[in-house]
């Protein structure tokens, strides 16, 4: 090995350790909230947005994203997590907002008409996400979300996922957690 390779490859070991992503331009500090992802929980949304648009994640490269699955029939979880989405993007003031994407658990009932209605209430940043009930059952298994069809709705765990700015989840937080403790996470992976 060059004396140049050896150096590049102990730089990059350094920086992985100081906690940078050797290859990228994201700096992630230390993200004081939430758990730590269990292996494998994560990957594509294919899905199409409130406007009928295809959506991938590829969409919002670049940019934390903050991603809860629910309905918008919900009584419960589901508008308690959309209030602390309203008081994390009020909070943000005149800098770029991250990215918060709803993922309904019922596309059966919920559109993109009837997502993007519900969404523009609560704030018309939001991004709200449908698709086939395959499609749907897809995205929540790869993010480990439980669920069962009830009559009337969908039973279902309520839980936030961090994204780094490449779409890998980097934290999981309860649906109950202040709207100031993943404001702070957030910021960490938000590119300077």
């Amino acid at each position: 090995m060059t004396p140049l390779r050896r150096r590049f490859n102990l730089l990059c070991a350094a920086w992985v350790l100081g906690t940078v992503w050797c290859g990228s331009a994201v700096a992630i500090g230390p993200l004081r909230h939430g758990q730590a992802p269990l292996p494998g929980v994560g990957g594509p949304l294919d899905l199409i947005d409130q406007d009928g648009a295809p959506f991938s994640l590829a969409r919002l490269s670049g940019r934390p994203v903050l991603l809860f699955f629910g309905f918008t029939r919900c009584g419960s979880t589901c508008p308690a997590a959309l209030g602390t989405a309203r008081q994390l993007l009020g909070s943000w003031g005149m800098r770029a907002a991250p990215a918060i994407v709803f993922v309904t658990l019922d596309p059966l009932s919920d559109g993109p008409r009837e997502l993007k209605a519900h969404l523009e209430h609560v704030d018309p940043r939001l991004i709200g996400l449908t698709g086939t009930p395959g499609q749907i059952t897809r995205a929540a298994e790869r993010y480990g979300v439980g669920m069962r069809e009830r009559e009337g709705g969908v039973d279902h765990s309520s839980m936030w996922y961090l994204l780094d700015a490449r779409g890998q989840v980097q934290r999981v937080y309860a649906y109950t957690t202040p709207a100031d403790e993943l404001a702070a996470d957030t910021r960490q992976l938000t590119l300077p």
